[in-house]
């Protein structure tokens, strides 16, 4: 499940509880500001690794989903600018367009691969299967 529709379902769940429960008050519970927490759950705005680890906490995820979640997002960082016009194919380059580490650039990589949605044409060139990773 997509961390994403984790907030959505929960947001449900509390204001299903408490019809008058708002998306306010859900950004003050979780620790964040209303209107980006809106644009999130929107997909106007994505989702950093730092604000999944912080939102998953302040929801009680447990700390597997949390890391899967955020690596998640880390793809999901990784593949945009894959799609952009000036790619390079640099960790180190990658690491610092998106605000990953290196490694987790590496592991986002990886984890592009192993799904398909990256491929790897030749050691400068690599093309994306899909235009938005979902």
């Amino acid at each position: 499940m997509h961390f994403r529709t984790a907030l959505k379902l929960e947001f449900c769940r509390r204001s299903g509880r408490n019809p008058r429960y708002s998306l306010r008050a859900f950004a003050r519970d979780i620790g964040s500001d209303h209107a980006t927490l809106s644009q999130i759950l929107r997909g106007r705005r994505s989702l950093s690794p730092r604000m999944v680890r912080h939102l998953g906490a302040r929801l009680r995820l447990e700390p597997s989903i949390i890391a899967d979640a955020s690596a998640q997002q880390s793809a999901e960082a990784v593949l945009r600018l894959a799609q952009s016009p000036g790619f390079r194919v640099h960790s180190r380059w990658i690491a610092t367009r998106t605000g990953l580490t290196v490694d987790a650039v590496n592991l986002a990589v990886h984890r592009l691969l192993h799904a398909g949605d990256l491929v790897m044409k030749s050691p400068t060139s690599w093309k994306t299967t899909r235009p938005h990773y979902a």
